[in-house]
């Protein structure tokens, strides 16, 4: 065995750039071409495109979806799983979102992590969906913490060019209107018309 798999074998399931320079005393420039062999090499594999975080694949050869929450959590300790994804799970909708939507605390600039769509947060969000996301009975989904299903319905609006889902589309629960036009009134978003009517069992204005 060469010198350098004895060291990627010395090296945990999932280690972090930083962690690789000062468990080997390598410079950051020698450390990155280490890498950059293994990654081609498949030995190893980027939690994301510029993250600094790999699986060992000499250690674990199959990268479970437990193994990317993790990775999720180191690099976004706050990550509360939110829209399509919370709807997905809850059986409001049927389409299958292609990544995990997470809601983590706003910073100037976002690490991509393969599997997530990374969406910022200001700590004011996260000071009014506190209570819910921890409140007894709201378990979590995927091994994350997550938004009740009406509040990641309507904090899908809080982007109006985002993804929101088609009235036809949504299998809302008559028990969960009143919790929708809370949440609406929680996070201070306006409804389009016809969901906001259709909770208050009115007709459409």
């Amino acid at each position: 065995m060469t010198a350098a798999l004895t060291r990627l074998l010395s090296l945990p399931e999932v280690f972090t750039f930083a962690g690789f320079c000062k468990m080997t005393d390598l410079s950051a420039d020698a450390a990155a071409v280490y890498l950059r062999r293994w990654k081609v090499r498949g030995l190893i594999e980027p939690a994301g495109a510029r993250a600094g975080i790999y699986f060992n694949k000499l250690k674990r050869a199959q990268i479970e979806s437990s193994d990317r929450i993790a990775a999720l959590l180191f690099e976004y300790p706050t990550a509360v799983l939110c829209g399509e994804s919370v709807l997905h799970a809850a059986g409001w909708i049927t389409q299958i979102p292609a990544r995990l939507s997470v809601a983590v605390m706003s910073r100037r600039s976002f690490v991509s992590l393969h599997g997530f769509d990374i969406r910022g947060r200001p700590r004011t969000w996260f000071g009014k969906v506190h209570a819910a996301v921890n409140a007894p009975g709201n378990e979590r989904i995927y091994g994350l913490k997550a938004l009740p299903p009406a509040l990641a319905l309507v904090d899908l609006y809080t982007d109006a060019k985002g993804w929101h889902p088609a009235l036809d589309d949504l299998d809302l629960p008559e028990e969960e209107k009143a919790a929708v036009l809370g949440a609406s009134e929680l996070l201070r978003v306006r409804l389009p018309a016809a969901l906001r009517n259709t909770c208050a069992d009115r007709e459409i204005e």
